[in-house]
C-alpha cells in the first residue's frame, strides 16, 4: 500500500474539483457549450483558464469542456476563423468578402482583426447551440436506451485515514467552512483558502505546538484581530486549546467565524466537551459547536479581559507606531502571569524578504482582501524590546517556513507570580 503523499493527495482533489457535480445530460451539454463558445473566441491563451474559472463557479465537468475548447486546433482553427470574418464582414459591411478580389495587405490589417473580433460571438453562439443540443440529445438517448444507466454523481473527496494527524485536523477545520454538499462557490472558495492558509502557513503549526502537545497546553487564547477565525479553530481541533475567544473589524470574515465555529455574537462561549478517563478530549463532531466567542471590535479599543495565551498574528503593520505600541501593552495586559504573547509580524531588517513582504502586504491591501488602514512594518527587536520592558522574556524565531517573507515569531513569556 502507498505511502501519504500530499502532493498525490491535493492533485486528487483538484481533479474531482474539476469534474464537477452531477454530470446529467443538461449539465454536460452546458459544459460542451461553454467549450464550444470560449474556444471560439479569439483570445488565445486565455481559453483553458477561463474554463475552468466557469467550470468550478457552476460545477461543472472542466475536462469535458476544455475538450470542446479546443475546437480551435491547427485542423479546425483555418475553418473556423474564415468563417468568423465571414460572418463579421457581413454584419459590419452587410456583404460577405470576396475572397477572390485583390486586397492590400494594408487592408487586412485593419479590416480582418474587425471582422473576426466582431463576428466570433456569434459564430461561437451558433455552435455552442449546436453542440449543446446534439450532446443532449446524444445523452439523453443513451440513457434512454440503458435506463439502468443514470446520471453520474462525483462524489466529494475524501481524505485518505492515513493522512497526518495535522492534516486531518486541518481538513475538520476547513469543513466548518463549507458544507459538505450544496456548497456554494463563495463557500468552496473559503473552504480551500481555509485550508492553504493553514497548511501552507508555517505558524499555524508553530504556535500549536509552542508550549507541547499536551491537551489544553495554551489553556485560554485571545487571538487580536483574529479575522475568520481558523487559527483559534485550529487549535480547539487540536485539543491544545480549552477555550479561545477572538475578534476582528471585518464583520463578513467575523461571520464566517461564528459559523464555522458554531457559536453566536456577544455569547458565552459553551462549555468544553468533557474528557475521557485518559484526561484528554473527547473529540468533537465537525458539528459540534465549540468552546468559542467571536465578535467584531476594533483593537485599539476592545475589552481584551484575560487569557493564557495572547495573539498578535499578522496585525501591528496595520497601524501607527504610536497605536501599535498602544495595542501592544493592553495585549500584555491580558495575559495571565505564567501565560504568553505571542507576536507574528514582518521584521524590516531580513533584505530582500522584507520588500517582498512589504509588497505582498501592501497589494492584499489595496484589493481590500486585508483590510488595513495602511502597512508600516518595524524591526522585530522593537517589538521585542518594548515587551521586555513591560516584564516579558523575549525569543525570535523564524516563522517563514518554505515562503520567501520575512515573518518571524516574537515569544513573549511572563513570569508566574
Amino acid at each position: 500500500m502507498a505511502r501519504y503523499s500530499h502532493l498525490r493527495e491535493e492533485a486528487r482533489r483538484a481533479w474531482r474539483e474539476l469534474r464537477g457535480s452531477e454530470l446529467s445530460a443538461g449539465r454536460t451539454a452546458v459544459a460542451v457549450a461553454i467549450g464550444l463558445f470560449i474556444g471560439s473566441q479569439p483570445i488565445f491563451g486565455c481559453h483553458t483558464p477561463l474554463v475552468l474559472v466557469l467550470c468550478l463557479w457552476f460545477r461543472l465537468d472542466a475536462a469535458i469542456a476544455w475538450v470542446a475548447a479546443n475546437i480551435s486546433n491547427p485542423l479546425f482553427a483555418p475553418a473556423l476563423l474564415t468563417a468568423e470574418v465571414q460572418v463579421g464582414a457581413y454584419l459590419r459591411t452587410g456583404a460577405w468578402l470576396r475572397l477572390d478580389e485583390t486586397m492590400s495587405w494594408t487592408q487586412a490589417l485593419s479590416e480582418f482583426p474587425e471582422y473576426m473580433f466582431l463576428g466570433a460571438p456569434v459564430v461561437g453562439l451558433a455552435l455552442a447551440a449546436l453542440g449543446g443540443v446534439l450532446v443532449f440529445a446524444l445523452v439523453a438517448l443513451k440513457r434512454r436506451r440503458a435506463p439502468g444507466l443514470q446520471s453520474r454523481r462525483v462524489e466529494p473527496y475524501r481524505l485518505p485515514d492515513d493522512a497526518p494527524p495535522w492534516v486531518h485536523a486541518v481538513e475538520r477545520v476547513a469543513s466548518r467552512y463549507s458544507p459538505p454538499d450544496g456548497a456554494t462557490p463563495a463557500q468552496r472558495t473559503r473552504f480551500h483558502y481555509v485550508r492553504f492558509k493553514l497548511l501552507g502557513d508555517p505558524v499555524a503549526r508553530l504556535i500549536a505546538d509552542i508550549a507541547g502537545d499536551r491537551p489544553g497546553a495554551l489553556g485560554e487564547v485571545l487571538d487580536i484581530g483574529t479575522g475568520a477565525g481558523q487559527l483559534p479553530i485550529l487549535l480547539l481541533e487540536l485539543g491544545r486549546a480549552a477555550r479561545v475567544r477572538g475578534f476582528d473589524w471585518d464583520r463578513a470574515k467575523i461571520d464566517d467565524a461564528l459559523r464555522a465555529s458554531g457559536a453566536t455574537a456577544g455569547a458565552p462561549p459553551r462549555s468544553p466537551e468533557p474528557t475521557g478517563s485518559s484526561g484528554e478530549p473527547r473529540p468533537l463532531p465537525v458539528a459540534a459547536p465549540l468552546p468559542a466567542e467571536f465578535w467584531c471590535a476594533d483593537a485599539r479599543e476592545a475589552e481584551l479581559g484575560q487569557a493564557d495565551t495572547v495573539l498578535l498574528i499578522d496585525l501591528l503593520h496595520y497601524f501607527h507606531l504610536d497605536e501599535q505600541d498602544g495595542i501592544l501593552r493592553r495585549a500584555a495586559a491580558a495575559v495571565r502571569p505564567g501565560g504568553r504573547l505571542l507576536v507574528r509580524e514582518a521584521d524590516t531588517e531580513r533584505g530582500l524578504r522584507s520588500s517582498i513582504t512589504l509588497l505582498e502586504e501592501r497589494i492584499f491591501t489595496a484589493l481590500r482582501f486585508n483590510r488595513g488602514e495602511r502597512v508600516r512594518f518595524r524591526p522585530a527587536r522593537e517589538i521585542a524590546a518594548l515587551l521586555e520592558q513591560l516584564g516579558f522574556t523575549c525569543e525570535t524565531r523564524p516563522a517563514w517556513g518554505k515562503t520567501p517573507f520575512s515573518n518571524v515569531l516574537i515569544v513573549g513569556a511572563r513570569a508566574q507570580r
